[in-house]
């Protein structure tokens, strides 16, 4: 085979190569990476369509499919998952306590070593009491970091599982919102 038609095969396959963003979609657990898939399908599902009817049915659907996978195949559980912290803020309370609220992001491609932006991802937020076990992890973190978390969905007063953030009919899944609940959270290199 001559080298000028291996340099295009070369290029193409290190293009594609995950490893060029230092493996880190290599080392999201599948459960992850399953979730990720599922809003990018809706998402691409939701752009391909002009018509605001088709688009309004696309979200409804792939809104209840997304939520299916996460009740019924992830059973609302997330264990060692690679995000971002985006946010870490407090908010005063009125007995000299406060919350802690955390943003988290998962991002959908291959933003996990560079500067996240909030659009392309899958988004967390947790709110901590001030006595959870979580505080004390949180307490040697900023924003930027990344992060391994480990937690549950939210679930409402019926125990079911919802976005937090009102879906769009305008953006669709450009960043679907959940309430998480963190049960640990660590640095990662």
């Amino acid at each position: 085979m001559k080298l000028s038609r291996l340099i295009p095969a070369l290029l193409l396959f290190s293009a594609c190569n995950n490893t060029q963003h230092g493996g880190q979609l290599d080392n999201m657990p599948a459960s992850e990476l399953a979730l990720i898939k599922r809003v990018e399908i809706a998402d691409s599902a939701f752009l391909v369509n002009d018509s605001p009817i088709k688009k309004g049915e696309a979200l409804k659907y792939h809104k209840a499919a997304i939520l299916k996978f996460v009740q019924d195949t992830l059973q609302g559980n997330v264990k060692q998952w690679l995000a971002i912290v985006e946010t870490i803020k407090t908010t005063p309370l009125l007995n000299d306590d406060y919350d802690i609220n955390v943003r988290l992001l998962i991002p959908r491609n291959a933003y996990l070593n560079e500067e996240v932006p909030e659009s392309g991802t899958i988004i967390f937020n947790a709110q901590i009491d001030s006595e959870d076990s979580v505080k004390n992890a949180l307490k040697e973190m900023k924003d930027g970091d990344r992060v391994k978390v480990s937690g549950t969905f939210v679930r409402d007063i019926v125990k079911t599982i919802d976005f937090d953030n009102f879906m769009d009919p305008q953006e669709g899944f450009s960043s679907p919102a959940f309430k998480f609940n963190i049960q640990s959270i660590t640095k990662r290199p």
